[in-house]
């Protein structure tokens, strides 16, 4: 998937020298045969998982210290690709709008399906009502994909495939490494907007993403990572009283959830493998509740100072 994503950059005329890879503990041969195959780029080696948040600064910090700084960062998943173009739309977009200072744009998946590229801020009301009663209420701000020709303003876009503007960096400042992993690009575009800078989607910043390949490696996990940073978010966005109530309705839900899972099991003589893998997901974030929440679960070979 790297080389992959290392060509689709090339492919879009960008040279090595401004080209950041930033490798968080793997232990495969990714590195070295992209050191092969794109001789020249920037590769910031960590020994262990540092997170996204936490990646991402380096790679950023490493941008913007070149005799030539760049006027963009495009931040990129390894298992995204940018389609043709795409740096262009981000161009156009930014030079049109001069007050945007994030953008991100339209994901695909590899069969063509539209993905999910732009997200309302967390709120309560989506917490605890149903999305599709939402979505009935507030249709164009509950909604996760569209098929717009032009651009338009966005609460969030998600971070596979999004663009910053650096010269607003110095007063937004860099993703918060506080969230390990999730929510750290919902919680920069809130911090942008509340600074009078716009966030926009850009239908012809066009990437393919395959998404999802650490949550599906490690589901119990992961889990516990996205419950964590959303309890992050509400609680440094939201204050203490409504960081409580959506605290106690995640346990609620998670134990209803796990709940659910066991009878389903039960009920189908535990030999349906998908029913057993969701409902052990559930009962690692019930017990992970249960223990109050320890920073050392979640994902593995986390750096040190990260557990």
């Amino acid at each position: 998937m790297l080389i992959d994503c290392a060509d689709s950059i090339a492919r879009e005329d960008v040279p090595p020298s401004q080209i950041f890879i930033v490798d968080n503990g793997s232990c495969d041969d990714s590195i070295q045969n992209l050191q092969q195959t794109h001789p020249g780029v920037h590769i910031n080696r960590n020994s262990c998982n540092a997170g996204f948040a936490r990646a991402v600064n380096q790679g950023i910090r490493q941008a913007l210290d070149q005799p030539a700084p760049a006027d963009f960062i495009l931040l990129l998943n390894n298992d995204a690709q940018l389609q043709p173009g795409a740096l262009r739309a981000f161009a156009d977009g930014f030079d049109a709008m001069p007050k945007v200072a994030i953008a991100g744009g339209q994901l695909h998946y590899p069969d063509g399906r539209l993905q999910s590229a732009i997200a309302p801020l967390p709120s309560v009301a989506e917490e605890i009502l149903p999305l599709f009663i939402l979505k009935l209420v507030a249709p164009d701000r509950f909604r996760r994909k569209t098929r717009v020709s032009q651009p338009i303003a966005a609460e969030s876009v998600l971070g596979a495939c999004l663009c910053v503007r650096a010269s607003v960096l110095p007063t937004l400042g860099l993703l918060d490494e506080d969230y390990f992993f999730f929510f750290e690009e919902i919680d920069w575009c809130r911090r942008a907007r509340l600074m009078g800078a716009e966030v926009y989607h850009l239908p012809d910043a066009r990437a393919v993403h395959s998404g999802g390949h650490t949550a599906n490696r490690f589901r119990g996990p992961a889990r516990v990572e996205y419950q964590r940073s959303k309890l992050i978010y509400f609680k440094r966005s939201r204050g203490p009283v409504t960081y409580f109530l959506v605290s106690a309705f995640l346990i609620f839900r998670t134990f209803i959830n796990a709940l659910a899972g066991a009878v389903a099991c039960a009920a189908t003589l535990w030999l349906s493998k998908r029913l057993r893998a969701k409902a052990a997901t559930y009962w690692y974030l019930l017990c992970w509740h249960a223990l109050l929440r320890p920073a050392s679960w979640g994902l593995p070979d986390k750096c040190p100072n990260l557990q």
